[in-house]
């Protein structure tokens, strides 16, 4: 089958420099159409030779881990995703993983529904609306990342073509390479969010011995601390439903650490795609500058132009896939930060509770913050060649200059939520304010609970 790279070798110089010069001449603030996504495959001259995937400082090597592990996890239904080729990536829902995610939505489904019961039986309230707003955010993520992995075989073999050019010179691999910058995220938030898990178990099992240990004494009783006294107590909603067994109880906690484990993907998915695009976007950074004292032909500005490009169409296609996950994962942070700070005025009765309530705030304001500027990364990368080009001597000067300027200072690069927001360091602060201006509200009708104080004990 004929394709691009083939189809361009028969054209001539002639004929493709006037091709190139129609793209190039289209407004600077759109970006051209994509191609039919059914049709994103790798095309190879049979005389060349398949790139060492493995070998290549290529998004899908550098991701590849952790979607795996979040496989594990129900998460990303997909096979072939430990393959170093891309093409290999495929979605099926006759699929081993696809039964693995269905089989985990239908529990987080019953403990959903379990908590909505219970809510409903008890009154529901700002505080206690948590724990089914939790279940809620991670039932929509699974249909998200499942709509996601649908998209993502086509996505990824358009991302690997788009990005091998970058893979040789005249580019050149910035001090970390990809790889290492993804796995330095990653294992970061997977390691500070286990840590948060374990210090909410640690917190739970503690805070129940003493109330066993107090209440115990001051009844004249002797009680003795049990693993299903702890699990009916902790998880009395979900007992209303089913009757009590080890097993049941185990895939309990079991489901409620998968819940926790996709409830925190959700951010550091959308790190991982940002760290690959403003990575790209940072090397045709540094390749302007390299050419900020030389003469430098037309012809090599039309290729930076065409390969800038190439990097917004890639946005443009990343982004349709993403924004509902996006938009999600703003969502579930806006109303996690707001809770955890209304809370900050709240006695609590022991101190094993104050460190991991501080904890568990700290943890999330700051990946909130660091999901926010990693993405906000894209845009920054996007516009740090300006002041090179800006800087262009007159002989160098041209057309294609001036297009890329106008292009960098008037198209936003940036990932969005639905087009309704991108991600920029303006939307973090603008973010902040509003968090602000959201909890002196919620502070001032929270205030008569605030005065009732902490609840008996023994009651």
């Amino acid at each position: 089958m004929e394709g691009p790279a083939l189809n361009a070798r028969k054209t001539g110089p002639k004929r493709r420099h006037e091709s190139l010069l129609r793209t190039l001449a289209q407004p600077a603030n759109t970006v051209p159409k994509l191609a039919d996504k059914t049709h994103l495959e790798f095309n190879v001259i049979t005389s060349e030779k398949l790139p060492e995937y493995a070998r290549l400082d290529i998004f899908h090597r550098a991701v590849y881990p952790f979607m795996f592990l979040a496989q594990c996890f129900a998460v990303m239904p997909l096979t072939g995703i430990r393959e170093p080729n891309p093409r290999r990536v495929r979605f099926t829902y006759k699929s081993l993983p696809m039964v693995v995610t269905l089989t985990f939505i239908a529990a987080a489904l019953m403990m959903e529904l379990a908590m909505l019961k219970h809510l409903l039986q008890i009154g529901i309230n700002a505080k206690n609306f948590v724990g089914l707003v939790f279940f809620g955010c991670v039932l929509i993520a699974c249909v998200v990342f499942i709509r996601l992995a649908r998209r993502w075989p086509p996505l990824i073999r358009y991302w690997t073509r788009t990005e091998l050019v970058f893979t040789r010179a005249p580019y050149e691999m910035p001090k970390r390479n990809l790889y290492r910058r993804v796995q330095l995220a990653g294992m970061m938030i997977i390691g500070l969010s286990l840590g948060e898990h374990a210090m909410y178990q640690v917190s739970a099992i503690l805070s129940y011995k003493r109330r066993v240990n107090l209440c115990s004494a001051a009844a004249n009783i002797t009680a003795v601390t049990n693993f299903e006294d702890y699990i009916s107590l902790n998880y009395d909603y979900v007992f209303q439903w089913l009757p009590y067994s080890p097993i049941i109880a185990s895939l309990i906690l079991l489901i409620n650490g998968a819940c926790t484990f996709v409830w925190n993907y959700m951010d550091l998915f959308i790190m991982m795609v940002s760290k690959g695009l403003a990575y790209r976007f940072e090397q045709i950074t540094a390749r302007i500058r390299k050419l900020e004292h030389e003469e430098v032909a037309e012809s090599t500005f039309i290729e930076i132009r065409e390969h800038y490009v190439k990097m917004c169409e890639l946005l443009e296609y990343v982004d349709s896939s993403m924004s509902s996950l996006i938009l999600l994962s703003c969502v579930n942070n806006l109303y996690f930060v707001c809770y955890q700070l209304l809370n900050v005025f709240n006695k609590l009765r022991w101190p094993i509770n104050y460190v991991y309530f501080w904890y568990s705030l700290l943890y999330l304001i700051g990946r909130t913050a660091f999901v926010f500027l990693t993405a906000a990364d894209i845009n920054e990368e996007s516009k740090r060649g300006l002041g090179v080009l800006r800087r262009v001597s007159s002989k160098s000067w041209c057309v294609e200059v001036e297009r890329l300027i106008f292009q960098m200072t008037t198209q936003t690069v940036a990932l969005s939520g639905k087009k309704f927001y991108f991600l920029t360091r303006r939307l973090l602060f603008g973010m902040a304010g509003t968090i602000v201006t959201y909890e002196l509200v919620l502070l001032q009708f929270d205030e008569p609970n605030r005065r009732k104080g902490l609840l008996p004990l023994c009651a």
